[in-house]
């Protein structure tokens, strides 16, 4: 009983490391513009309303290393800029990590890749959920964000 229950779980955790995407640096390089943005309520996705000035917000991706963020606010006909966020980048497993020195994590993304229509989905990446005696902001502090961003040639 033991022994099929260790191969049970053996056989589980094989499948998952089979099955999970691997990122190639390759297919995350370039200059990626911001499609969609939102948050998950209830495992169920809820898509922010932007408008073009939000979604004027991207990413470049350079093969050498560097990425560069562009973050816009405002609204459409009063569009502000703000300083473009500069950084390294690497994969790690599924996730993209963003850093400043040696040992600075400033962003850890999930990445999914979608190579149909050339998207690729950053989620928030915690690794422990945090625990807090008021559940509200415990909730706010878990929340999964997801941006989906579309490749630009």
């Amino acid at each position: 009983m033991m022994k099929t229950m260790l191969f049970s779980v053996f056989l589980l955790a094989f499948s998952a490391l089979i099955s999970a995407q691997k990122l190639k640096k390759d297919e995350v390089v370039g200059f990626w513009k911001l499609k969609e943005s939102g948050s998950y309520e209830n495992k169920i996705r809820v898509k922010k309303d932007f408008d073009n000035c939000l979604l004027m917000r991207n990413y470049t991706l350079r093969d050498d290393g560097f990425a560069i963020y562009n973050y816009i606010e405002g609204s459409t006909g009063n569009c502000l800029p703000s300083e473009p966020r500069l950084s390294f980048w690497k994969i790690v497993d599924n996730r993209i990590q963003f850093y400043i020195g040696k040992d600075t994590i400033i962003e850890e993304l999930m990445v999914t890749l979608n190579r149909k229509d050339n998207t690729m989905t950053f989620s928030s990446y915690i690794p422990v959920p945090v625990k807090d005696t008021d559940p509200k902001l415990e909730k706010v502090l878990n929340m999964i964000h997801y941006d989906v961003l579309e490749k630009q040639y």
